[in-house]
């Protein structure tokens, strides 16, 4: 079959981040803004489990930004209206701290331009557990924001998110896709090549550098060590992929 639709996760697959640094930070500076009555151990820890929870939720009737904000005012006992008064501020403004570690990736413009002009349908696949602005700055920072991308998911257009399949059936339902025209190209093993691959998509692995080679150190991962992506190399790998045709 025909592959016409890409799917792209994000960070460290179209845009280069320093994910320690901008985690760490992120954190801090969310901290310090709106929530320094807190200890800020438990502060990280706590918004960690939030946001892990909602990762796995199951809502089809509530966006994850709906199901964030609602576990935020259950552990840090704040009404949900303020809560949403504050993050959007967050995110439109103290946020832009954040830009130095989010830079374009080197090569992905050309190749992202190649897709577009070949006719491709291009989404930007990223875990919706941020609200639109947040996730629109990064692609900016990472010098893609010109692009026509027929969806970007985020925490206030999906009801699901990634590693769950759910999340990929509702992104195929949104542009009108095909799962075996599709393929599905990131960094995270768990999240971007386990479900996808299990329903049948193409799937694309680009790990960081740094990343192990054996996928299932991880004891949770070793159920999953019959899972293999169809594809394994860099992001500019799979540039060449697109350029020899992959769809033919």
């Amino acid at each position: 079959m025909v592959i016409t639709t890409l799917l792209f996760d994000m960070d460290s697959t179209l845009v280069d981040i320093d994910e320690i640094h901008f985690s760490k930070t992120y954190f801090k500076l969310l901290h310090e803004c709106h929530f320094s009555d807190f200890d800020l151990g438990y502060f990280c820890d706590s918004l960690t489990e939030i946001t892990r929870s909602v990762m796995l939720s199951k809502l089809p009737k509530e966006f994850t930004l709906d199901t964030f904000v609602r576990e935020m005012s259950k552990k840090y006992k704040r009404k949900q209206k303020h809560l949403f008064k504050d993050l959007l501020h967050f995110y439109n403004n103290d946020y832009d701290t954040l830009n130095p570690y989010v830079r374009p990736m080197e090569g992905v413009k050309k190749m992202l331009e190649h897709c577009f002009n070949e006719g491709y349908v291009v989404v930007v696949a990223t875990t919706p557990v941020f609200p639109e602005v947040a996730i629109r700055k990064r692609l900016k920072w990472g010098g893609l924001e010109d692009f026509d991308f027929k969806l970007v998911t985020h925490a206030g257009n999906m009801h699901f998110s990634k590693p769950r399949e759910e999340y990929y059936q509702e992104v195929l339902e949104k542009i009108g896709g095909k799962l075996n025209e599709c393929i599905m190209v990131g960094n995270e093993y768990m999240s971007d090549i386990v479900a996808p691959t299990r329903m049948g998509m193409k799937t694309f692995y680009c790990p960081l550098p740094t990343v192990n080679d054996d996928l299932f150190v991880s004891p949770e991962l070793k159920r999953f060590s019959k899972i293999r992506p169809t594809y394994r190399g860099t992001i500019n790998d799979f540039a060449k992929l697109i350029a020899d045709g992959l769809s033919k």
